[in-house]
C-alpha cells in the first residue's frame, strides 16, 4: 500500500474510492463518475496531483547545461516562464517528458512522479564539471490541480488579476512566495496547479473547496485528459521514438536551437518526412475488457493501437487514444480487439 497522500488530512477529502497511484494512495472518486464529470463542465474543480514529481536544479550553469540535454529550449527562459520538453537518449527514444519552470535562482522540472528516479540518474550521467546540483524535491511540496469551466475566476480570487494572459506554464508566487501557482491547462481548458509546502496541502485544498470549488478523483481527470487530447508517460508513450508531428509532442521541440541529445535522430526523420504514425483521438462504442495497447487493425492488417480507453459516464461510448499509421488513408473500417470492435477516429 502506498503512502497517503499529503491532502488526506482535508476536511473535504473524504473519497468514496482510494487507489494507489505512482507509489500514493490517493483519490481514484469523490463521487459518482457523473456527478465528478458534470462538475468539470460547469464549474471549478480541484484535483490531487500526487501523481507528479518535482527535480529541482540549482547553481550557475543549470540552464545552459540543461539546454543541451531537452528537446526545447531552456537558455533564453526569463524569470517564472515554461517551456514543455522531452529527454531524449542518443537513439532519439522518449526518457521522460517534462516541464521546466524557470524561478529565481532555481529550475523545476516537473515530471510523472515515476520518471523522478530515471531523470534523476539520465541528469547525474552527464553531469561533469558544470555548476549543477540536482535534487529532488518531492519531500518539500505537494501538488493541486484546478480546472474546469470556472477555474478562471478561482486564479481570479487568489489574486492572480492577470490569470487569463498568462502564457502556459508561467508561475506566480502567491501569499509570501511559498506557494507558486503554475498555468497548466492539464484538462485542456484554462486551468492551474498549484506547488506548495507539503505542511500545508490539506489546508490549501480546504480552502479552494471553501470558495466554491469541487473535488474529482484521478479517474476523471485521466477521461478529462483524454478528451483533451494529451498524452501521458506510461500510457501513451514510453521508449518512443519522438514523432516530430503536430500537437502537444511538437509543442515540446524546437526545430531552431542546435544541438541536444537525440537531436540528430528526431531532425533525419524531419527532413526525410519519416513520420510513422500520428497520434489520434478515437472513440469505441464499447471497450469492455480490451488489454491496452490493443491493436488497431483494416483488412486483418495492423494499423496503429489503442494506447488509453475508458468509459465515459455521460455518453454511450468510450473516448481514448492512440497511433494510426500515416500510411492509413480514410478511417472507414477500422477496428480494434477479437471479435472486433468498430472503431471511430475522431482526429488526425
Amino acid at each position: 500500500m502506498g503512502a497517503l497522500s499529503p491532502f488526506s488530512d482535508a476536511r473535504c477529502y473524504t473519497a468514496r474510492e482510494l487507489q494507489d497511484i505512482r507509489g500514493v494512495r490517493m483519490a481514484a472518486r469523490f463521487a459518482s463518475a457523473g456527478e465528478e464529470y458534470d462538475s468539470a463542465r460547469t464549474a471549478a474543480v480541484v484535483f490531487d496531483r500526487s501523481d507528479r514529481g518535482l527535480v529541482i536544479l540549482t547553481g550557475a550553469d543549470r540552464r545552459a547545461w540543461l539546454h543541451n540535454l531537452v528537446t526545447n529550449t531552456v537558455s533564453a527562459l526569463s524569470e517564472h516562464a515554461g517551456v514543455y520538453a522531452f529527454a531524449l537518449n542518443v537513439k532519439g527514444r522518449i526518457l521522460f517528458d517534462l516541464n521546466i519552470l524557470c524561478l529565481p535562482k532555481m529550475l523545476w522540472l516537473d515530471v510523472d512522479a515515476q520518471a523522478v528516479p530515471v531523470a534523476a540518474a539520465h541528469f547525474d550521467r552527464h553531469l561533469f564539471k558544470e555548476d549543477v546540483k540536482i535534487v529532488d524535491g518531492g519531500g518539500q511540496y505537494a501538488r493541486l490541480g484546478c480546472g474546469g469551466a470556472r477555474a478562471a475566476e478561482l486564479a481570479e480570487r487568489l489574486d492572480v488579476s492577470n490569470f487569463k494572459a498568462l502564457p502556459a506554464l508561467a508561475t506566480v508566487p502567491l501569499a509570501d512566495g511559498s506557494v507558486h501557482l503554475l498555468r497548466h491547462d492539464a484538462l485542456g481548458a484554462p486551468g492551474f496547479e498549484l506547488v506548495l509546502p507539503r505542511g500545508d496541502a490539506g489546508a490549501w485544498l480546504d480552502r479552494l473547496v471553501e470558495m466554491g470549488a469541487r473535488p474529482i478523483g484521478y479517474h476523471t481527470l485521466d477521461l478529462l485528459r483524454i478528451e483533451a487530447g494529451i498524452p501521458w508517460l506510461g500510457s501513451d508513450f514510453a521508449d518512443d521514438v519522438l514523432p516530430p508531428e503536430t500537437g502537444q509532442l511538437e509543442r515540446g521541440v524546437s526545430f531552431h536551437k542546435g544541438c541536444y541529445l537525440g537531436q540528430e535522430v528526431i531532425e533525419r526523420m524531419r527532413a526525410h518526412g519519416a513520420l510513422a504514425r500520428r497520434l489520434v483521438q478515437l472513440r469505441v462504442t464499447d471497450g469492455a475488457g480490451l488489454a491496452l495497447p490493443a491493436v488497431l487493425r483494416r483488412d486483418g492488417l495492423e494499423v496503429g493501437r489503442v494506447t488509453s480507453l475508458v468509459p465515459h459516464p455521460r455518453k454511450p461510448h468510450w473516448p481514448g487514444l492512440g497511433y494510426l499509421k500515416t500510411s492509413v488513408t480514410g478511417y472507414a473500417d477500422i477496428t480494434v480487439g477479437d471479435p472486433p470492435r468498430p472503431v471511430t477516429i475522431c482526429s488526425k
